[in-house]
């Protein structure tokens, strides 16, 4: 008696040496269906696309007499429908999201649909990759893909929308002020240049004749009047300038977030 246990144990560690130095992969291991767990079931589930779901445990002969034809629906589905995810998840590595939806009988296949996060359907069929696609296409029509705005990138397009509008009426607010402002310093100019005309002529006629040892002195005169008048001048245009830089200022404002809202 001794001698068969000491014979099995022989057997069972041998196997197990086997199995790992040859990398030997469990059955539910040996997959190619995308394996969810509970820190990326939601990010799976309730996107963009159906997604199928066969809760299964390791220890479960059902579900790895399932596992063949569940591969096959799966390998099946990466060129049929691109709207809809083929999944599994084990349970016992994954409880929290097992518990959730109460999944106590296995295997469990139902699907869920865009958008959900509630099973629509549960598989009550044959096990077969066959009765896999009919039921598919029973509960869940085929869709279009498209990509879904959020409702921040909807906001974010308004305002790009909104501000290309506002800077091209600021653009033509710019150049119609600066149009204005241009022709207001060449008036001003052009009387500026009167003025000093006038003002040298009149100069002129009073002293017609000096002497050149007071050259310094007659020049020094000569100036004179006409740093004035520059001097006027250039505060009187700053100040007009200044006039319209305030009132482009106060005109150009930001929209407030409210009328973005409204529109």
């Amino acid at each position: 008696m001794s001698k068969i246990n000491f014979s099995f144990f022989l057997i069972i560690t041998l196997i197990t040496l086997f199995s790992n130095i040859f990398c030997i992969k469990e059955w539910w291991e040996d997959t190619k269906v995308p394996i969810l767990n509970d820190t990326n079931f939601y990010d799976i589930v309730g996107q963009d696309k159906y997604v199928v779901v066969n809760f299964f445990t390791r220890t479960c002969i059902f579900c790895q007499n399932l596992a063949p034809e569940y591969e096959k629906f799966y390998e099946l589905y990466l060129t049929k429908r691109e709207d809809v995810l083929v999944t599994k998840i084990e349970c016992f590595q994954s409880r929290n999201i097992c518990l959730d939806y109460a999944i106590f009988a296995f295997p469990f296949i139902t699907i869920f649909f865009p958008h959900s996060k509630k099973m629509k359907s549960v598989f009550k069929f044959k096990r077969i990759a066959e009765e896999f696609d009919n039921w598919v296409n029973m509960v869940a029509p085929k869709k279009n893909l498209k990509p879904i705005i959020k409702e921040e990138e909807k906001d974010k397009n308004k305002n790009n929308i909104t501000n290309s509008v506002n800077m091209t009426k600021i653009e033509d607010y710019i150049l119609k002020q600066f149009s204005e402002v241009k022709k207001d310093i060449n008036d001003i100019e052009k009387y500026f240049n009167e003025s000093l005309d006038e003002l040298n002529k009149n100069y002129d006629k009073d002293n017609d004749e000096f002497d050149e040892e007071d050259n310094d002195n007659v020049i020094e005169i000569k100036i004179t009047p006409f740093f004035i008048v520059k001097c006027v001048g250039i505060f009187f245009l700053i100040k007009y300038i200044m006039f319209y830089v305030r009132k482009f200022l106060f005109r150009i404002q930001p929209l407030p977030k409210d009328i973005h809202q409204k529109n």
